[in-house]
């Protein structure tokens, strides 16, 4: 499991133990929430290789942060256990050079959407109202917008096509929920995802067809913020 993952999932079953007991929602409660998704990605790739040779340190590219509409569905189905489908509108990230590209700005832009399956383990009510809660699921990220910028074509010699694999890979988050009435409720939560991709480019230039690739470790941290209703 990755590094990260376990240190979230540590950091809360540590705590738990101090976790007062007290009433939860009822099993078979269903939430719905809606509120905003703050994607701050700690991206990590290697240099840009193929048929072009870049001087030292090669041609490298970093991923920029988005904030977008998360929303999702929770379902209680034990006293203190949670099934949770986490959504949102897809985001677009900005795709800026790095190493011997440093200065050259915005290269690329790309939309991706990861839908994450969690289950949830509820660790009671620590002070009135407030419920924290720790969670392990699977991300699914795919890539559905693509696309080199004019300056990306301009340094890569010609028009450029780019393609990124999809992937699967674990999920991990903590929040809490400050249950205001028996129906609303605000919940706030920090999640890891394990997300890596392949990306390759194709130029067509007067001389053919050049690749370029990387693998990208996107290592993202998710936090929202989303205002719930239970029945």
């Amino acid at each position: 499991m990755n590094k990260n993952i376990s240190l979230i999932l540590a950091a809360s079953l540590l705590a738990a133990g101090g976790a007062a007991r007290a009433d939860e929602p009822a099993v078979g409660t269903h939430t719905f929430y809606l509120g905003l998704a703050h994607i701050d990605v700690n991206s990590k790739a290697p240099p840009l290789s193929g048929s072009k040779a870049f001087p030292d340190p090669g041609a490298q590219i970093r991923v920029g942060n988005a904030t977008t509409t998360g929303f999702g569905y929770t379902y209680r189905f034990a006293e203190r256990w949670s099934g949770e489908l986490v959504l949102g509108i897809p985001p677009s990230h900005k795709i800026y050079g790095a190493g011997v590209l440093a200065n050259a700005g915005q290269i690329a832009v790309v939309r991706q959407m990861p839908p994450t399956v969690f289950v949830n383990y509820h660790l009671g009510e620590w002070i009135p109202k407030f419920h924290p809660f720790v969670g392990v699921g699977v991300n699914y990220t795919y890539f559905e917008k693509k696309r080199s910028t004019p300056t990306g074509d301009a340094i890569s010699g010609g028009p450029t096509r780019i393609t990124l694999t999809n992937s699967w890979g674990a999920a991990a988050h903590v929040g809490f929920t400050v249950a205001y009435t028996k129906n609303w409720s605000l919940t706030g939560t920090a999640a890891y995802a394990d997300v890596r991709s392949k990306m390759r480019a194709y130029t067509t230039t007067k001389d053919g067809v050049d690749e370029l690739s990387t693998k990208i470790n996107f290592r993202p941290m998710v936090y929202t913020l989303s205002l719930g209703y239970s029945f």
